[in-house]
């Protein structure tokens, strides 16, 4: 145990110091190992980059004539997709390493001012190499880039050991460490205080980095032989007269390392590729290293003329694999693969060529002793034949041979890359682009195709918008020393730029040289969710759900995937062990799923602040389109409050339609289509989507001479589906003429399926064909299109002609609805009356017939017969709201419940004014008690309503209650193209009749 526990021997002092050095030793490890197995992670994150699309999701459809028609909007949809991070430098691994160097140095200078005269000055000549790196000039001490900083230091330590080696030589070890411990603090004090840079140490670490660097390669020779030394003595500790063949399992255990090796080195150059597991370059070294700290004892006789004591050798030892291993770590955690590049091929190369003449050391000076199973370990550095020095030569010869064969420049270009790049990585660190630039190609220019300096390269492109250059540098960056960000990022620029397959062949080529990495794999599968391959999409994301750090995003991924593809789906699932909360994507993504699928999901989002961003606005619009599925109605108030906040101008838009439409569905059409118009007019961008909902909207309320004036604003706007639109409703007005002009343009000029249609019409609106030749479905649609309310006679002429009872139920219906709407009643109750009889079979023809007739009950007064026909099964639901409330008024008022009765009107008197008769019933009722309470009902359903004959009649008929002619007379001219002459100057005596009687009632009054 003691003579593994050498330092025992030791005196104090350095028994504590080694002791310490060893803890360092142990540090560097740990922080090599750490750096190793995180690899670019430890600089270069993630981030997560979130890119919308936006999904037409179906609000509602109704049927018209021949044709379905859907109101949609777009749900947003966040797909995530991984990013390699900017470079997240710190200069604390500069710093620890330079500490480490000048600790190094400091034990260095100590046991130097301790060796014999010759071997002192050579000490002295290393040490003045060493500061000279540090290049003190580039400080500017004391506003100077002169070298006497330089020249004060070397004067300064130098006069140190000279007087503790040459004129007393006495002091103590801890004497002289204390003395240059506390030299090396006042020189840190001084340039901290007198260099003109801002960070004056982290300078000196930059440009000192090549102290480190070739330390550490010295050091991977020193203990390149280690393991096949550690053989001997596994071998032959133990060794009795009684022992066998130590040397057959020598040389066999000693083939079977050097054949690993050789083939480490075959590998490295490129000439082998098998799918073997290969030696790690970096585990050979640790073991190497670990094993030399006894090693380098056993050899210390070797170097006893030039070390003196034992303790001087071994504290070198120490230090040299405390600032080796700290090297490569700072190394690693920079990815500065320049340098790692020469420190591997440098293990390699010593290992190989040290490792086989140290076979040939032993083989020539051992031989024999093994083959006599001798403790050879005990003389193993006490050469008979060979000697040391021979071997030490020959195998830096042999090093040197692997070196130049491979190319001696490449690994001097690369030293001078991993310089370049660290002093990059300091002005990066200091805010200085534009030098960190400059750096990064010199280290560019020396290291072809390294890693760091592309990289850091593409960075900073990118901070400049640059992205040309920033996807060069990226595929650069990975031609040789692939990372999954460079790779990520390479692919993601390429989207930017439009290059859809060189992200695809990108990213499929980055998974298979980096397998199972769940970002790229995540992001290979957005890629292909940009395509139809939907399967291949799904593959990728879904395994990128395996893994704690991309699941959560994946799982988003994929909801967001099955949205945007509308595939049928169980939803409860998907969703039965999943939980979005707290990540507002994935909630967003969840919420426009269950919409594409017309589910309610029961979903209570906040936002915690009153400014919200662009993803907070999303939630809160998928949530209020989600509400439309729901049984409860929307609370309105908070979401119109929050939208109408100066901070919230962006979102106010998609909040407000969100309102819109849940209005809408609540039968609230006069808010829906006031917010809508007000939107459609101020919006510059959506305005032609607004207007074309609102058309929709009208069309679907029966009110096509309305519809008309939407779709045609929606077209001055460019929105494509507005032409389209506006020539089915053109056709439901029975502008024929206007309406073929449409379909001609749209049969040439539009979508193919839409060309398709507007053939069918042409031919249906086409006046010369045979009514008697026609099938029943087009018949019904002649009679619907080709007719209109003036042609009654010819209508009744034709419809027997139509056997189907559907279809011909249909058509009655439409004919009385035109009369209905023209406000001829009798016309249209005249027309209805042949329904009787009908079998109709198709119930949702059925029910319409059913809700026209209540509507003719009420509408004639008939309470008696409406509350009969309403207790023969009729059901009252959301629908038909306006009309439970209608009926309930009728009934009340007839009953002569006036306080029912103004409960019920009330709440539809501003409700929906395409509900004419309600509306007007409401607006007579409380005309009794207020005049103007009725006008503003009125005057407020002509606003949205404006083409109503009903409306118009009773509008201009409260005029003249109110004494507004004025107002009067301009809805007499809007009413006049509505209605025949006949009707009009009917309605003009009728009016003249009720202005004379008010005005005889005024003057009685």
């Amino acid at each position: 145990m003691q003579s593994r526990l050498f330092w025992k021997e030791w005196p104090k002092p350095q028994q504590a110091v080694y002791l310490l050095l060893l803890l360092m030793a142990a540090g560097t490890l740990v922080w090599f190992g750490y750096n190793y197995f995180i690899g670019t992670e430890g600089i270069i994150g993630w981030d997560t980059m979130a890119k919308t699309e936006r999904i037409s999701t179906l609000i509602d459809s109704f049927k018209l004539g021949p044709f379905t028609l859907n109101t949609t909007d777009d749900n947003i949809l966040f797909f995530q997709n991984f990013t390699g991070s900017e470079a997240l430098y710190s200069p604390t691994s500069y710093y620890l390493l330079f500490a480490i160097t000048i600790i190094g140095m400091v034990i260095f200078i100590t046991v130097v001012s301790d060796l014999p005269s010759f071997w002192f000055f050579v000490g002295l000549t290393v040490f003045l190499g060493l500061l000279v790196n540090f290049k003190f000039e580039v400080l500017l001490l004391f506003g100077s880039s002169q070298k006497w900083g330089l020249i004060g230091t070397i004067l300064i330590y130098f006069s140190a050991a000279y007087f503790f080696n040459k004129i007393n030589d006495s002091f103590s070890f801890l004497t002289r460490l204390a003395t240059f411990t506390l030299i090396t603090l006042v020189l840190g004090a001084i340039i901290y205080y007198t260099a003109e840079v801002n960070t004056p140490f982290l300078y000196m670490s930059v440009y000192g980095i090549i102290n480190p660097l070739l330390v550490s390669l010295v050091f991977i020779i020193m203990v390149s032989h280690e393991i096949i030394a550690s053989f001997v003595y596994l071998l032959t500790r133990s060794n009795s007269a009684s022992s066998k063949n130590s040397l057959t399992h020598f040389y066999l255990i000693s083939s079977i390392y050097l054949i690993n090796v050789l083939l480490l080195y075959l590998h490295d150059r490129g000439i082998i590729d098998w799918n073997i597991v290969y030696i790690n370059t970096y585990l050979l070294l640790a073991v190497s290293a670990i094993i030399g700290i006894w090693g380098f004892q056993r050899r210390a006789a070797q170097f006893a003329n030039i070390l003196g004591a034992s303790v001087n050798g071994a504290l070198i030892f120490i230090i040299m694999f405390v600032v080796c291993f700290a090297t490569i770590a700072h190394f690693t955690a920079t990815f500065n693969d320049p340098a790692l590049y020469v420190i591997e091929d440098v293990i390699i190369y010593a290992h190989l060529g040290f490792g086989v003449i140290f076979l040939v050391y032993i083989t020539s000076n051992f031989i024999e002793p093994l083959g006599k199973n001798m403790q050879v370990y005990k003389v193993l550095y006490k050469p008979s034949n060979m000697p040391y020095f021979t071997y030490c030569f020959a195998g830096l010869i042999a090093c040197a041979a692997l070196v130049f064969t491979a190319g001696w420049s490449i690994y001097v270009h690369k030293g001078y890359s991993a310089y370049y790049n660290s002093i990059a990585d300091m002005h990066y660190i200091n805010g200085e682009f534009p030098l960190a630039d400059t750096y990064y190609k010199q280290g560019a220019f020396y290291g072809y195709q390294n890693h760091k300096s592309h990289y850091m390269l593409a960075n900073l492109a990118e901070k400049r918008g640059d992205d040309i250059n920033a996807a060069i540098n990226y595929k650069t960056a990975i031609a040789k020393n692939p990372s999954p960000q460079a790779y990520a990022n390479l692919s993601n620029l390429y989207l930017t730029q439009g290059n859809f397959f060189d992200a695809l062949f990108t990213l499929n080529e980055g998974n298979a040289k980096l397998p199972n990495n769940p970002r790229l794999e995540n992001n290979l599968g957005i890629v292909y969710a940009k395509t139809n391959i939907v399967d291949t999409a799904s593959f990728y994301i879904e395994k990128a759900t395996n893994y704690e750090i991309t699941a959560k995003t994946a799982q988003s991924n994929l909801v967001a995937l099955l949205a945007k593809n509308k595939l049928d789906i169980d939803l409860d699932s998907i969703f039965s062990d999943w939980d979005s909360k707290g990540d507002l994507i994935a909630m967003n993504n969840e919420l426009a799923l269950y919409n594409q699928n017309r589910d309610h999901f029961s979903s209570d989002y906040w936002p915690k602040d009153s400014s919200l961003s662009f993803l907070e606005a999303s939630v809160l619009y998928n949530q209020s389109f989600n509400q439309l599925f729901a049984t409860d109605s929307l609370s309105s108030k908070p979401i119109l409050s929050l939208a109408s906040r100066p901070e919230n101008a962006e979102a106010y838009e998609m909040l407000s339609f969100g309102l819109s439409i849940n209005w809408y569905k609540q039968n609230n059409i006069t808010q829906a289509f006031r917010k809508l118009n007000w939107l459609a007019n101020n919006s510059p961008i959506q305005g032609g989507k607004f207007f074309n909902t609102l058309g929709l909207w009208a069309l679907e309320q029966g009110a096509s001479e309305t519809a008309i004036d939407h779709f045609s604003w929606a077209s001055e706007r460019f929105f494509k589906d507005a032409p389209f639109n506006k020539a089915i409703a053109l056709t439901e007005a029975s502008h024929i003429p206007q309406a073929m002009e449409e379909w001609v343009k749209l049969s040439s000029t539009g979508p193919e399926g839409t060309r398709e249609i507007a053939k069918m019409m042409l031919e249906i609106l086409n006046p010369q064909q045979s009514f008697s030749d026609l099938p029943d479905n087009k018949k019904y649609l002649f009679l619907r299109y080709q007719l209109s309310y003036k042609d009654t006679t010819l209508f009744k002429g034709l419809i027997d002609n139509i056997t189907d009872a559907n279809y011909k139920g249909q058509a009655i219906l439409d004919m009385s609805n035109k009369l209905w709407k023209k406000d001829l009643n009798e016309a249209a109750i005249d027309i209805y009356a042949s329904v009787a009889g009908l079998q109709i079979t198709d119930k949702t023809l059925f029910d319409k017939i059913q809700w026209f007739e209540l509507n003719m009950l009420a509408a004639q007064g008939n309470v008696r017969g409406l509350a009969t026909k309403i207790n023969q099964g009729i059901e009252f639901d959301k629908e038909h709201a306006i009309e439970k409330h209608y009926f309930s008024g009728l009934v009340s008022e007839a009953s002569g419940d006036t306080t029912k009765a103004a409960e019920n009107y009330k709440l539809i008197a501003y409700m929906n004014p395409f509900k004419e008769e309600a509306t007007i019933a409401a607006a007579n009722f409380l005309n009794v008690s207020d005049k103007f309470e009725a006008y503003n009902i009125l005057i407020n359903a002509i606003e949205i309503n404006p083409r109503s004959v009903k409306l118009l009649k009773a509008y201009i008929l409260q005029c003249a209650r109110v004494q507004l002619d004025n107002y009067a007379q301009l809805s007499m001219e809007d009413l006049k193209p509505l209605i025949s002459d006949k009707a009009f100057q009917n309605f003009v005596n009728d009016y003249n009749q009720l202005v004379k009687q008010v005005a005889e009632e005024e003057a009685n009054f």
